[in-house]
């Protein structure tokens, strides 16, 4: 990352750079020539790296990259000129190769961009064998990764050698550049003829469905959305991983290859609509879909495939009451609460068409109550602001700063881990000033508390290395070559394992008593939720999932209503919630609940909620989805278009 300050002068002196050399070149002089150039260089490469505004601008005004090294190209001409060098022959070599550097990029460009396109596969795919496709390795990053500007820089050393050095230094340089850039087409023309092959999309298909007729798939899920709804998937994995039944992934865009977690079940990534009749889905049985989304229609509308909306969590936000639910055949809740919410709200959503399945991926929860750490803990788990203002729902900026803040000046003491929604200041700027404002309040707290280092810490490091390394053997080289290898990097259970042991090398190697701020995807919410004697949260998922540990918790009521209003609005978070108004005087009663001995005051109606929310104890959420799921399969041998719900 570069430094803030370099990003704030690199914009300006890229500006300056160029006429400031054009006139080093007029002067003439040869070091002022020297020093504003490779100014202009070193600017130029990190407002296009880091992608500051005022790249687009010049583009705009037609002064795009293209332009400015033609500018510095001309500048050293114009000081040779200016030096007495322009009848000499070897003025004109250096001209005419400057203009074929360009040739040659285009040339290069052209066949970069042939070997990209026919490594682009219409269909990606992780745990499906397709050696007989004969994927070569990717070329290396540095060759197409911004491969056009690769080639542009190739003019450093005319420009830099003929500033400084003079007429025949700049016609050396020029031609190294040359001999490097025809060593790099070479390379590019090698991997044109290895990856030809790869253009014929209908031997992708046609393998493709010969794996699937082998596979037979008979339950699918099928997710569409944004690099920032990765985790809508992710929560999914392990329980189609644990199904009875044969499963298959079905995503729609090629930036969540990457983003899918470790699952042992075959993914398929297909962007384009055309393309998803174009496999043969024919054995799969039911559908399920984790998020409302409009590609959802590409699945809907295949005949003999029954649909399940599972949704990404179960709450009192919209999404877990979205009228859209009844374009799916059956809607899958997590208990009774979930049902009186799609019949009360209105959505159109039949009783006989709503399931009740548990939360299966609950299991990680910690049910006994208990937390290992000697120090109270208070998990503080906001959600977003999401789509509109009139959710209101998040309480970081608002909120945010002065929750923290009373839980780091209580007396006794407690440790606050604080882990916000991956979406946190997607939409409004204020929440991530507010969120950075809470990062710097933890970490001004934790000056004072010691970590335990140590043997901890070195393991933690190791496990990261392992973790890293884990990742890097399945995602080297590009797409194509990930789906190559992904068949045959083996189970993910060595995965588990190593990212088990690093959870538990985590907690241990901060200590008991150091604060914590975790933005990452590991450790997992649930782990959190085992490390804490106390959530404050908002109204999201994440309360009713944190029930399963029949622990306190807290939501906060933004809008400050009253406490009976507030629980009808949101009767799933806040029915065994204490409330936080928007002042925040009622932490320090609710963390002297918490902390005393024996049951808490709302201890009794958590568990009654607890049963309302996620079903009767004892029952098996793992058992009741696969049943859903046979159940459903059942239903698509006998549908008919009379079957069909309303859209």
């Amino acid at each position: 990352m570069t430094h803030p300050l370099v990003r704030a002068v690199a914009g300006p002196a890229l500006v300056l750079s160029y006429p400031a050399t054009v006139v080093a070149a007029l002067w003439p002089n040869t070091w002022a020539f020297a020093a504003t150039a490779l100014i202009a260089y070193v600017a130029d490469a990190v407002a296009s790296r880091d992608e500051l505004p005022v790249t687009e601008r010049l583009a705009q005004t037609h002064t795009g990259v293209t332009v400015r090294f033609l500018i510095r190209e001309l500048a050293v001409l114009l000081l040779l000129v200016r030096e007495g060098h322009a009848g000499d022959t070897v003025f004109a070599v250096l001209a005419l190769g400057l203009l074929g550097l360009h040739a040659l990029r285009g040339v290069y460009s052209g066949l970069t961009l042939y070997v990209i396109r026919r490594r682009r596969l219409p269909v990606v795919t992780r745990g499906i064998d397709l050696t007989a496709l004969r994927i070569p390795d990717a070329p290396s990053p540095q060759l197409t990764t911004r491969h056009s500007r690769t080639m542009l820089h190739l003019d450093v050393l005319p420009v830099m050698l003929g500033g400084l050095f003079g007429l025949r230094a700049g016609v050396s340089g020029l031609a190294t550049a040359y001999v490097l850039g025809l060593v790099a087409f070479a390379i590019m023309a090698r991997h044109a003829v290895r990856n030809r092959h790869l253009g014929d999309e209908n031997r992708v298909f046609d393998l493709v469905n010969e794996r699937l007729a082998e596979l037979r798939p008979e339950v699918a899920l099928y997710f569409s959305g944004s690099a920032d709804s990765a985790y809508q998937a992710n929560m999914w994995l392990s329980t189609m991983d644990e199904l009875d039944h044969r499963a298959v992934i079905i995503l729609r865009e090629r930036v969540m290859v990457p983003l899918l977690g470790r699952t042992k079940t075959p993914v398929l990534c297909v962007p384009k609509a055309m393309d998803m009749v174009r496999l043969d889905l024919s054995s799969i049985r039911t559908a399920l879909y984790p998020a409302n989304v409009g590609k959802n229609l590409h699945m809907l509308r295949m005949s003999g495939i029954r649909s399940a909306f599972i949704n990404h969590g179960d709450s009192d936000k919209p999404a877990s009451f979205n009228p859209f639910a009844r374009a799916y055949d059956e809607v899958w809740v997590a208990g009774p609460a979930g049902r009186e919410r799609y019949l009360t709200m209105r959505t159109g959503v039949r009783d006989e068409d709503i399931v009740e399945v548990g939360r299966p991926q609950l299991a990680p929860i910690d049910a006994s109550g208990r937390n290992p750490d000697p120090m109270f803990t208070v998990l503080y788990a906001p959600t977003w602001e999401g789509w509109s203002d009139d959710l209101a729902h998040s309480s970081v900026a608002t909120m945010g700063p002065a929750i923290v803040r009373a839980l780091l000046e209580h007396a006794p003491q407690v440790r606050v881990v604080y882990k916000p929604h991956p979406l946190t200041g997607t939409r409004d700027p204020k929440a991530i000033e507010r969120h950075e404002e809470i990062v710097a309040m933890i970490e001004r707290a934790n000056a004072g508390r010691p970590a335990s280092g140590g043997e901890h810490a070195d393991r933690l490091k190791a496990l990261s290395r392992r973790l890293d390394a884990l990742a890097g053997d399945e995602t080297a080289g590009d797409e194509a070559q990930l789906t190559r290898d992904s068949a045959a990097a083996g189970t993910s259970d060595e995965w588990r394992q190593t990212e088990e042991a690093w959870t538990a090398a985590y907690w241990q190697a901060g200590g008991p008593q150091r604060h914590r701020v975790i933005t990452g995807p590991r450790p997992h919410v649930y782990d959190c939720f085992n490390h804490a004697d106390l959530l404050i949260t908002d109204i999201s998922s994440v309360a009713g999932d944190f029930i399963v540990s029949g622990k306190p918790y807290a939501v906060t009521n933004v809008k400050g209503l009253s406490g009976e209003e507030f629980r009808q609005l949101f009767p799933t978070a806040a029915l065994a919630a204490y409330l936080i108004g928007p002042g925040c005087a009622e932490i320090g009663q609710i963390l002297a609940h918490a902390q005393a001995e024996g049951p808490d005051p709302l201890a009794e109606r958590r568990r009654e909620l607890r049963a309302h929310l996620l079903g009767p104890d004892g029952l098996d959420s793992a058992k009741r989805f696969d049943a859903a799921v046979s159940a459903l399969a059942a239903k698509s041998l006998t549908r008919t278009d009379d079957d069909r719900p309303a859209a």
